[in-house]
């Protein structure tokens, strides 16, 4: 994969009054277009001189106040621009956006353009068919492909076609407080070994080294996201996140469960973590109880906003590691156009208007994300700690995905719930990895869901 790279100022766009109409006829200036009412009398719609109206539903999962904006403006925007255009935006969160999202696609209203994680969660969409090969718009526009981070379009690909457009990209860092480590004259570790003295240093002073609450085993399981690229050679890794050829038999899997499981049985997880929340056990970062975090970031944010001098390191490997030490973990978010759109030009030029450098920007400052495309992070947009990791990002060879989102949803069912029994010692990781590999035998003979 091409290296992660970013940095550079980019002007926000002005985003223009949106469109409405309301059950009278209205004319509007200097468009050509028209508000009329429909058959009911109750919805508006917008017409072009020909009569031709596109409606594009627009279906994401940003629902807190301070997101939902962005959304809005830029449906504003590209209606300012696309008078014949009406986007609805519809957005459920997390987790129920995953559930309805299946739900819709697979009856006659499904979204045109929707959020979707990478990996294994878009490629069974491609799979279905349910999404459009965006390759040829992609090839159509060398500037616009060339302006992406290209490490993010390949978690969109399948077979050398692409199907999604990133919007943003995710990673995870291992966050520190820069005080405490001055405080006991803790250097940032660059050896697996190093990585436990400075946990030893912090349970030894009366603090939490690592902050983590695991009551929802997906914060355990990005540690061992992490731990598999590290431990498990890459083409081993890939073979096996693919349902069709996965085995899990490689020790490197049990070699990533047993530094899960030092962590904790060394004492340097928070106390009682598979029963903690993760945003109570966070806090305790924020207010100086624990040295460092494991966060992603689309966090960074909350650094700054609770007062926390942070830096950022990723985990060392340890010796002998036969994976890849120089892949970040994360991936690429983005959105897909559903094959059953009837206006897919229309959808690739809202997507490009997203992905400009004017939008990103936006969006870097507006939704505190990391950018999919080059060259928008600076110093007026992006905290110090976000300006880091875009700084060891650039040294990575590409990503290894969230492992939850990465490999079939049986396999995960098994995996994910497991960690916290091999937190717990209740499962051996030799044991939970013959479950894991039982499951994948499995897998292999299912219909595709």
């Amino acid at each position: 994969m091409k290296k992660f790279m970013g940095c550079a100022v980019a002007l926000m766009m002005t985003v223009s009054a949106m469109l409405t109409g309301c059950g009278q006829s209205e004319d509007i200036k200097d468009t050509g277009a028209v508000q009329v009412s429909d058959s009911s009398g109750d919805t508006a719609v917008t017409q072009n001189d020909d009569g031709e109206k596109i409606t594009l539903k627009f279906f994401h999962n940003w629902i807190n106040v301070d997101e939902t904006p962005y959304f809005e403006e830029a449906e504003a925007a590209f209606e300012a621009e696309h008078p014949n255009v009406d986007i609805v935006i519809e957005n459920v969160g997390d987790p129920d956006y995953k559930s309805k999202l299946k739900v819709m696609l697979g009856a006659d209203d499904a979204p045109d353009i929707f959020f979707s994680w990478s990996g294994e969660f878009a490629q069974k969409f491609v799979r279905a068919g349910s999404v459009l090969d965006l390759t040829e718009y992609f090839d159509s526009d060398s500037e616009w492909k060339d302006s992406f981070i290209q490490a993010a379009l390949v978690p969109f690909e399948n077979e050398g076609e692409i199907y999604g457009v990133p919007f943003r990209v995710d990673c995870k860092m291992m966050v520190y407080n820069k005080e405490l480590f001055d405080q006991y004259n803790v250097e940032v570790p660059e050896t697996w070994d190093e990585f436990l003295d400075v946990c030893q240093t912090f349970k030894d002073a009366g603090l939490i080294p690592l902050a983590l609450g695991n009551q929802d085993p997906w914060a355990a399981c990005h540690y061992i996201s992490t731990f598999n690229g590290l431990c498990v050679p890459v083409d081993v890794r890939e073979k096996d996140y693919n349902y069709k050829t996965g085995e899990f038999t490689d020790l490197g899997y049990v070699e990533a469960l047993n530094m899960l499981k030092t962590l904790n049985d060394d004492g340097y997880f928070t106390p009682n973590t598979n029963a903690m929340d993760f945003d109570v056990a966070r806090n305790d970062f924020f207010i100086g109880k624990a040295a460092m975090t494991y966060m992603q970031s689309i966090e960074f944010g909350r650094c700054a906003e609770n007062g926390v001098d942070a830096g950022v390191f990723t985990i060392p490997a340890p010796d002998n590691a036969k994976g890849s030490t120089n892949l970040i973990t994360g991936s690429p978010d983005g959105f897909m156009i559903s094959s059953k759109c009837q206006h897919p030009e229309e959808a690739v030029e809202f997507l490009k208007m997203l992905t400009n450098p004017q939008w990103q920007e936006k969006m870097i400052t507006q939704l505190s994300s990391p950018a999919a495309i080059q060259n928008v992070h600076n110093e007026e947009n992006s905290s110090e700690v976000m300006l880091l990791a875009v700084e060891e990002c650039a040294k990575a060879d590409g990503f290894v995905n969230w492992l939850d989102s990465d490999i079939h949803s049986k396999i995960a069912d098994i995996y994910v719930p497991g960690l916290q029994e091999v937190i717990a010692g209740s499962v051996t990781p030799e044991e939970l990895m013959s479950q894991v590999s039982e499951m994948a035998k499995q897998v292999q003979t299912m219909d595709e869901e």
